[in-house]
């Protein structure tokens, strides 16, 4: 892999091994850097930043990136140059539009230390995680989830400029194909990220039931306001003509932590159902049930759902419901983790879920490059143990990011020492 003008490294070039592959060398010398350069060759992005301009050395003008991958014993050659105007994308030598174009033939799932943030972070990361292997599943569950957010962004510009101004380009017809969009789309992603739920769910419980020693149990259920008829949003579809009427001048709907609309008369944020609150019972996962939901019932409940809410969304200029406002609960003992679960339950649930994305793209696409960021310094002795017999069961290529090899807890097959503002 050829690595030139990435963040602090200014030029490198090494080959990595198809077992357990070890970089040491203390802080600041570019370790992450190594990772986060194989993860964007791999994957078409970064696990770090947004803008790839941003990867560039300081006082730069470009950097290039080259590596090549074996995936199902197809060779693939790839290369990308960022420089101040945009990219330059090629694979075997054919120019593509852009990095995004490499996702779902070469998987890399990262685990680093920041992925507690995973069960303590806010709903949109765990959406991101869930949508991320969903696209593992099917190329067509990309699509959805594309082509969902480019409806969604431009429902919420005419929602916004409605709220601006009173009228929007392209009128109420246009509001009215937006919607009907919105619900197809929705239907379909949520169906996908459904069944995805399911599948992960049981395969999380089984890892942190490993990776615990059987200590505790946690369970995982999918949260929507399309299933959950106790969300905080159901207040709101039942409020009558004469309810409205009632609303204070000036009084705002407010985000309940959860991401669910509540009416507060005072235009502040109020109480968020009682399941969301921290240290409460975790009502999604202790009633998850079997029952199959079609699209159908899904397009039918979304579309009642956007219906209701619509004189509020044109008051707020946002979309209030749909597929991206929804979240993944991670309970333990009946509790939600992200209120009440300690610093080792989630660092542990964390990683119980980057192995279920390992098995993901395993069982859709092919064994992933299994890239890990200096996670054993946060782990316990029987946690570390742990961790290392699932990466020798799961056979996959390993790029481990370490300041001391020797306090790994096996073997590497290749180690890369560097040294800060070392040339190799």
């Amino acid at each position: 892999m050829f690595i030139s003008k990435v963040r602090s490294l200014d030029l490198i070039d090494c080959n990595f091994d198809a077992g357990i592959n070890v970089i040491c060398g203390p802080n600041g010398c570019g370790k992450t850097t190594i990772l986060e350069s194989i993860h964007l060759l791999a994957q078409g992005f970064s696990f770090r930043s947004r803008d790839l301009r941003e990867l560039v050395t300081w006082k730069q003008d470009e950097l290039v990136l080259r590596g090549e991958f074996e995936e199902n014993g197809r060779e693939r050659k790839r290369a990308i140059r960022v420089f101040s105007r945009g990219s330059e994308v090629r694979e075997n030598g054919e120019t593509l539009k852009s990095p995004t174009s490499f996702f779902g033939t070469c998987p890399a799932v990262i685990m680093q230390p920041s992925d507690i943030e995973l069960l303590r972070g806010g709903p949109e990361v765990r959406r991101h995680w869930l949508d991320e292997i969903l696209c593992y599943r099917s190329s067509a569950n990309a699509q959805v989830l594309r082509r969902y957010k480019r409806v969604l962004q431009q429902r919420n510009k005419w929602l916004k400029e409605f709220k601006q101004n009173g009228s929007a380009v392209g009128g109420e017809d246009l509001f009215r194909v937006l919607t009907q969009q919105l619900i197809e789309l929705g239907a379909k992603l949520w169906a996908a990220r459904i069944a995805l739920s399911k599948e992960v769910s049981e395969i999380i419980t089984q890892y942190y039931r490993k990776l615990s020693g059987g200590v505790d149990e946690i369970t995982c259920a999918y949260k929507s306001s399309i299933l959950k008829s106790l969300d905080a949003l159901d207040a709101a579809e039942s409020m009558s003509d004469d309810m409205m009427d009632t609303i204070p001048a000036g009084a705002e709907i407010a985000r309940a932590a959860d991401g669910a609309a509540i009416y507060n008369a005072s235009g502040s944020a109020s109480g968020t159902a009682a399941e969301n609150a921290p240290g409460s019972a975790c009502a999604e996962c202790a009633n998850d049930t079997d029952d199959v939901v079609s699209v159908e019932m899904l397009r039918n409940a979304f579309a009642r759902k956007l219906a209701d809410l619509e004189f509020v969304e044109r008051l707020q200029g946002l979309t209030m419901a749909g597929p991206h406002r929804d979240d993944l609960a991670l309970c333990a003992s009946g509790y939600e983790m992200r209120s009440v679960g300690s610093q080792g339950q989630c660092r542990s649930a964390a990683v119980a879920m980057r192995f279920a994305a390992v098995d993901v793209a395993s069982r859709y696409l092919t064994k992933p490059i299994l890239l890990l960021d200096d996670i054993f310094a946060e782990l316990d002795v029987n946690r570390r143990d742990a961790v290392a017999s699932l990466i020798r069961e799961k056979e996959c290529q390993v790029v481990i990011a370490t300041p001391q090899a020797e306090d790994l807890p096996f073997k590497a097959d290749v180690e890369i020492k560097l040294e800060v503002g070392s040339r190799k």
